[in-house]
C-alpha cells in the first residue's frame, strides 16, 4: 500500500544512514537489517489489506460469506436511475457504508444502489452466486464491471418472470463468474414498492444448493404444521359446528397461503409467469387472514356477551379491515401493503386487550387464547417492525412469524380443545339440571304436552286441509285432485262401479279479466265455486279447481247419463249467477265436458279419463259454449 511503501522507504534511508555513519558495522549486516525491515513492512501491508473491508475476498476453504464490510450503498431519488448515474455517484464518494446489516430501510422511496468489489484470492471454484434472501423485491438489476471496463447486465425481481433467476429457487440469485486472482466490481440496483430489505450473501453454487435444501426442508415442516392444524380445526368444526372454528380455519388457510407468498413459494410453484397476480394474491391473503383473526377473536372470546364495549370496537375494526381488503384491489401495492402492515399493530393490541379483559372477568378459555396468540402476535409485530425498518434483520426477526405461528397453532389447538370440553361440560351440567327438575314437573309437563299434542293434531288437520284447498275459491286444489282421482278410480275399478268426471270451464273468462280487471275475475271464480259446491252435496263427490278458470267434479258411482244430467243442472245454476259491482251485473255461463271411467282399461286410468273429459270440453266450446258435451255423444242443446 502507498502509506506502507513510503514508511518503508523512510526507514530504509534511516538505517542506511546509520550504516554509513558507523564504519565498524559490516556492509552485509546493513543489508540484512534492511531486508528484515522490508519483510516486516510487507507483512504489515498484507495484514492491513486483509483487514480492509472494501473488497470481499473469496478464499480457499470458505464457500460462503456475508459481504457486510465490502458493501456500500447510495439512494437515488430519480426513479429512472441508471448505471452511469451510480458509477458517477461512486466516483464522487456518494456511496456510504451500510447503517445496519442486513440492509433494511423499511418502506423507503427512491432507487437503492449497492456496490461490492469481489476478488477471488485463491478459491478454486469460480462459480459463485450473489443471493438476496428476501422474496418481495420488485426490480433487481445487477451490473458487473469487468476488468476491461465492459458492463454485463442481469435482471431479476418478483415483477419479472421466475425464469430470469440464475437458480430455480424462491430467493433471488445472480451468477458470479470469479476467476482466481481477478477482482470485479458489482452494482446492484433495487427498486421496489415493498419494504426495502436486501440481505446479501455470497456463496458457491454447490454451497447454496445444499443450504437451500435444508431451508426448504424446514419450510416443509412448517407448512406441514399449518396443514395439520387446518385439518384438525376442520374436524372440530364438523363435530360441534362452532362458528369460531370456521373463522379459525379461514385464518389458518389464508395465513398459510400468505406465508407462501412472503417466502416466495407461491411465485415459484403456483404462478411463476404472473408476478402481478402473485402481488395481489399476497395482499388478499394477508387482508383475509387479519379479517378472519378479528372474527375468530370476537367469536372465541364471546365479546358480544362478555365485553359489549370491546365488541363494538371489534366490529368497527372488522369493517375497517374489510375496507382495507377491498381497497387493496384498487390502490397501489405500496399503499396497500403499508396499510395492511400498519393495521397489524392495531389488531394485535386490540386482540390482546380483549383477551385480558375477558380473562379477568372469569372466562377461562381467554387465558389459553392469550397465551397462544401472544407468541403469534409478537411474531407478526416483529415482522411488521422489520418491514418498516424499525428493527434489525436477524433470524428471529425474519422468521418471527413462522416461529410464533407454530407455537400459536400448537397452543391454540389446546385452547380450542379446552373450549370444546367446556362446551361439553356446560351441556352435561344443563342436562343434569333438566333431569333433576323433570321429575318434579313431569305430571304438569305431561299434561301440557298432551294438550299441546291435541292442539297440534287439530292444527295439523287444519293445515292439511288448508294445503289441499284453493286459497281463492275454497274448493279443493289441484294437489288434492292428483291424490283423490287415482284413489277413486282404483276403488271404482276394484268394486266394478262407474265413475264419471266433469271438467268445467267459465266461458269468455279472459274477456272478463281484460274488460273489468282481475278482481272481477276473482269474484266470478268465487261465485262459480260456491254454486258448484252447493250443487255437489253427496258425501263421495267433490269439486276441485283444476287451474285458471277450470274446475273438476268427480262423481263416484254415477253413470254417464246421470253425470250428464248433473252437469246440465250445474250449467243452469251457474247461468243464474249475476256478479254485482262492475256496472251492469255480470252474467256467467259455463261449458262442461263429461266422461266416464273405461272399465276395460288396465293402466293410466286417470290420464285417460281426464283426456276424454277434456276433449269433450273442447267440443262443447267449439259448438258455441254454454253447453254440456259427453264423451262420444252429440252435444246437449
Amino acid at each position: 500500500m502507498p502509506g506502507f511503501a513510503a514508511l518503508g522507504t523512510s526507514l530504509e534511508s534511516t538505517s542506511h544512514g546509520r550504516a554509513i555513519g558507523n564504519e565498524r558495522m559490516p556492509h552485509t549486516m546493513s543489508r540484512t537489517i534492511r531486508t528484515l525491515w522490508m519483510l516486516l513492512f510487507w507483512i504489515a501491508g498484507n495484514a492491513a489489506m486483509a483487514e480492509d473491508g472494501s473488497v470481499a475476498l473469496l478464499r480457499n476453504g470458505t464457500d460462503s460469506m456475508s459481504p457486510r464490510e465490502a458493501t456500500r450503498y447510495w439512494v437515488d431519488a430519480d426513479a429512472d436511475s441508471s448505471i452511469s448515474a451510480a458509477q458517477g455517484a461512486f466516483a464522487d464518494g456518494a456511496f456510504k457504508p451500510l447503517p445496519r446489516w442486513p440492509a433494511t430501510f423499511g418502506f423507503a422511496d427512491g432507487v437503492h444502489w449497492f456496490q461490492i468489489d469481489i476478488e477471488n484470492a485463491d478459491h478454486p471454484d469460480p462459480d459463485w452466486l450473489l443471493v438476496i434472501e428476501y422474496a418481495l423485491l420488485d426490480h433487481l438489476d445487477l451490473y458487473t464491471v469487468l476488468p476491461n471496463g465492459r458492463i454485463e447486465h442481469f435482471e431479476s425481481g418478483d415483477r419479472r418472470p421466475f425464469s430470469a433467476r440464475a437458480v430455480d429457487h424462491r430467493h433471488f440469485t445472480f451468477a458470479l463468474d470469479q476467476p482466481v486472482g481477478e477482482r470485479r466490481q458489482y452494482f446492484l440496483r433495487v427498486k421496489t414498492e415493498s419494504s426495502v430489505q436486501v440481505p446479501l450473501t455470497i456463496g458457491t453454487r454447490v454451497h447454496f444448493l445444499n443450504h437451500a435444501q435444508r431451508g426448504d426442508m424446514g419450510l416443509g415442516l412448517y407448512y406441514g404444521v399449518i396443514i395439520a392444524m387446518f385439518l384438525y380445526s376442520l374436524l372440530l368444526y364438523f363435530s360441534i359446528r362452532d362458528k369460531s372454528f370456521l373463522w379459525y380455519i379461514t385464518y389458518v388457510g389464508a395465513f398459510g397461503l400468505g406465508q407462501s407468498c412472503l417466502n416466495g413459494l407461491s411465485y415459484q410453484i403456483l404462478m411463476p409467469e404472473w408476478p402481478r397476480l402473485d402481488d395481489q394474491f399476497l395482499l388478499f391473503t394477508i387482508g383475509l387472514a387479519l379479517l378472519a383473526m378479528l372474527m375468530f377473536t370476537r367469536e372465541f372470546l364471546e365479546l358480544a356477551k362478555r365485553a359489549p364495549r370491546l365488541d363494538a370496537i371489534m366490529r368497527v375494526a372488522i369493517w375497517i379491515e374489510l375496507a382495507i381488503l377491498v381497497a387493496s384491489f384498487v390502490l397501489s401495492y405500496r399503499h396497500s401493503i403499508s396499510l395492511e402492515t400498519a393495521s397489524v399493530f392495531a389488531i394485535a393490541a386490540l386482540c390482546l386487550v380483549s383477551a385480558c379483559v375477558v380473562w379477568r372477568r372469569g372466562y377461562r378459555p381467554a387465558f389459553h387464547y392469550l397465551l397462544a396468540w401472544s407468541f403469534m402476535l409478537l411474531g407478526i409485530v416483529i415482522y411488521a417492525s422489520l418491514s418498516f425498518g424499525l428493527v434489525k434483520k436477524t433470524f428471529i426477526t425474519e422468521y418471527g412469524i413462522q416461529i410464533g405461528s407454530c407455537i400459536e397453532m400448537i397452543l391454540l389447538s389446546f385452547a380450542l380443545a379446552y373450549r370444546f370440553q367446556l362446551i361439553r361440560e356446560e351441556n352435561e351440567a344443563l342436562q343434569r339440571d333438566v333431569a333433576e327438575k323433570l321429575e318434579v314437573r313431569v305430571n304438569e309437563r305431561t299434561a301440557e304436552l298432551n294438550h299441546a299434542l291435541g292442539d297440534l293434531r287439530v292444527a295439523n288437520r287444519r293445515l292439511q286441509e288448508y294445503s289441499l284447498r284453493d286459497g281463492l275459491t275454497n274448493v279443493h286444489n289441484r294437489r288434492f285432485l292428483d291424490e283423490a282421482l287415482p284413489r277413486a278410480a282404483a276403488i271404482a275399478q276394484q268394486r266394478q262401479e262407474s265413475l264419471s268426471l266433469l271438467i268445467i270451464d267459465i266461458d269468455h273468462f279472459k274477456r272478463i279479466n281484460d274488460t273489468h280487471g282481475h278482481l272481477a275475475g276473482d269474484d266470478c271464480l268465487r261465485d262459480v265455486a260456491d254454486v258448484l259446491r252447493q250443487q255437489v252435496r253427496e258425501a263421495d263427490d267433490f269439486v276441485a279447481r283444476y287451474g285458471g278458470e277450470e274446475f273438476v267434479v268427480i262423481l263416484p258411482g254415477a253413470s254417464l247419463d246421470t253425470a250428464r244430467q248433473r252437469a246440465e243442472a250445474l250449467r243452469k245454476a251457474v247461468a243464474q249467477i249475476r256478479v254485482p259491482g262492475y256496472g251492469d251485473p255480470l252474467a256467467l255461463t259455463i261449458s262442461v265436458g263429461v266422461a266416464a271411467l273405461n272399465p276395460e282399461a288396465t293402466t293410466n286410468l286417470t290420464d285417460d279419463l281426464l283426456r276424454r273429459a277434456d276433449q269433450a270440453l273442447y267440443a262443447a266450446k267449439e259448438h258455441g259454449r254454454n253447453r254440456v258435451m259427453v264423451d262420444g255423444l252429440a252435444p246437449l242443446e
